[in-house]
């Protein structure tokens, strides 16, 4: 039996909130459920992306496969979230697995309809395009923030290497420049992560002088 999809149950998934409701309706009428029970898989990593879903009900589990046999779970997503939908405008296979965490129910539309969807309504594409494009600035500057956490456990590895993970005065003259290129990264972003420090109370900083005033917190960064 199957189920009628509403454009309401679409509105509520990002990528079609600022869709008019004509448009909504031209895609509900191409969308059908996808059921899952805890523990099943939604795809695979590598798998092709013929189609993006919204999750309507239940929590999944975004999940990367190494080489190495490791498996690593990049987030865990609950209701409206928009899945898959990259890969499926794009044609190329995913990036990452889903699987559910609890039983879920998901609105899936093939990619074929959508892109149908975008030839006889080209307010489709221009709406998609500005919401993916949000989308990946976000992304942006996620990764730039767990960059920048990188490079402050490095700076702080380097920081317990040299004192010895004790409080006190670092006997070795700093250079901000070298301290740079063994963390790989710009002088200015480990001369700012160093000023931070020092507002947190966890060093005092001035000229090539460094004193470790809070071991335990410099420790604690560096994990």
């Amino acid at each position: 039996m199957s189920v009628t999809i509403s454009k309401d149950q679409l509105k509520n998934a990002y990528l079609f909130q600022d869709f008019s409701d004509d448009v909504l309706e031209e895609l509900a009428n191409h969308c059908h459920i996808v059921e899952l029970a805890a523990g099943d898989t939604l795809f695979q990593q590598d798998a092709p992306g013929e189609v993006l879903y919204v999750l309507e009900e239940g929590q999944i589990h975004i999940v990367r496969s190494y080489l190495s046999g490791e498996e690593v779970v990049l987030a865990t997503e609950g209701p409206y979230y928009v899945i898959g939908e990259i890969s499926m405008l794009a044609g190329l296979p995913r990036t990452g697995g889903v699987v559910a965490v609890s039983d879920c129910t998901l609105i899936a539309l093939d990619r074929q309809a959508f892109m149908d969807a975008c030839e006889r309504v080209p307010e489709v594409a221009g709406k998609v395009m500005v919401s993916l494009s949000q989308r990946l600035y976000r992304l942006n500057l996620l990764v730039r923030e767990h960059a920048m956490g990188n490079v402050a456990a490095r700076v702080a590895s380097m920081l317990v290497l040299l004192s010895g993970g004790e409080p006190g005065e670092i006997p070795a003259r700093i250079r901000v420049s070298r301290i740079a290129r063994a963390v790989a990264i710009d002088a200015d972003s480990v001369e700012r992560i160093l000023n931070e420090w020092v507002d947190a109370g966890h060093i005092e900083f001035a000229g090539r002088k460094i004193k470790i005033l809070d071991a335990e917190a410099i420790r604690n960064i560096a994990g």
